[in-house]
């Protein structure tokens, strides 16, 4: 195993009673959570990007093969070794920033989307999903706070593109035309829909600017795609400051990887705009030929709420979208509910069946 480095640590102590500053969601400073001074974050206007072709060109180490850190917490001086990029001391649980080195080439993260949503919020949006969830046991609507609700960074990689795409395919014209034919010994006609298709082909060009691919593996892409989106359009700089009082994990999917997601992502947008430029009533696209210019990229830090709640005895996650507020989690389910609904709709449809039996017996 490799040995752990030392790291770049950050701890902002309060100029009042000494204790570690934490930043405050919804504003631009840090607050102590025992005094409640407060202190203003200089926040950069914009983060820096960089030129992704120049990137994939030199091979990369895999960050999971890179060195845990070991700082010392200032405030109670105990060792602290971890793979983050900040968390909590592991023994007075003061905020620290553990190092600006996100592994690899990449020193820091280039940009930050700072909370929107506080906790209280956070905990008030769980209360309201887990109160309108079908099916869920009563005693979860009862659950209005979480055993834990802690607030953290979500690393991921942001593509900038300039693309044109040279297509072919062919569009689909609608055309009618009157068909006879015969029903309960009546002669009727109807029109029928047809499709006359054509060749067709051209270019299309579409701007991208930070498609967001997951720099982690956990939560799992399906669940990030579910919780998003996140807006980018607040990032600020980094400033190692909006990080203090939070998880924030290294990255652990290398943006080639990251790009393979994107380029996924853009292509379904790219081929809408072919099928627009096509026209007619219908589309087939059979080809795209898609070139990059001014292709650029960064590493973003996305904010979460993220919670644990225990319901007879087992344990459920939570995430609250920090920048939006979204909701996403697991729920247990109420086995006695569904029953009950399910025979109630057997009963229903038995009710409905019974009378028009006795509907068709009083015709004939």
């Amino acid at each position: 195993m490799t040995a752990p480095s030392s790291g770049q640590q950050h701890q902002y102590a309060c100029s009042s009673c000494g204790a570690a500053l934490e930043f405050q969601p919804g504003t631009s400073s840090m607050k102590c959570p025992y005094c409640g001074a407060t202190v203003a974050i200089t926040t950069s206007a914009d983060s820096t990007k960089h030129d992704y072709v120049a990137y994939a060109n030199v091979p990369h180490a895999l960050v999971s093969t890179l060195p845990a850190f070991t700082v010392s917490c200032r405030n109670c001086g105990s060792p602290n070794t971890t793979t983050a990029v900040a968390g909590r001391c592991q023994s007075c649980r003061g905020a620290i920033v553990v190092t600006d080195d996100c592994g690899g080439e990449l020193k820091s993260p280039d940009g930050i989307v700072p909370f929107a949503v506080d906790q209280k919020a956070a905990s008030a949006a769980f209360g309201t999903w887990s109160s309108s969830r079908w099916f869920a046991p009563n005693a979860l609507k009862k659950v209005r706070t979480t055993d834990s609700m802690r607030g953290g960074y979500l690393p991921h990689w942001g593509f900038d593109d300039k693309t044109t795409t040279d297509y072919s395919g062919e569009r689909g014209e609608h055309y009618y035309t009157t068909e006879t034919y015969t029903e309960n010994g009546q002669t009727r006609t109807r029109q029928v829909q047809h499709t006359a298709w054509y060749p067709a082909s051209g270019r299309v060009s579409r701007d991208f600017v930070d498609v967001l691919a997951p720099g982690i593996t956990t939560p799992d892409a399906e669940t990030l795609e579910k919780l998003g989106p996140w807006s980018t359009a607040g990032a600020t700089g980094y400033e190692s400051e909006y990080l203090a009082g939070y998880d924030v994990p290294r990255y652990s999917v290398m943006a080639e990887a990251g790009f393979g997601y994107a380029k996924h992502e853009m292509q379904q947008v790219i081929e809408g705009d072919c099928r627009s430029d096509i026209g007619g009533d219908e589309q087939r696209v059979h080809s795209m030929t898609t070139y990059d210019v001014d292709l650029l990229f960064r590493l973003l830090l996305l904010p979460l709420w993220f919670a644990t709640y225990v319901f007879s005895g087992k344990t459920y996650a939570v995430y609250v979208n920090a920048n939006t507020g979204k909701v996403i989690g697991d729920r247990p389910w109420s086995w006695i509910k569904i029953t009950l609904a399910a025979l109630a709709a057997l009963v229903v449809i038995g009710i409905g069946v019974y009378a028009y039996q006795q509907g068709h017996r009083s015709s004939g």
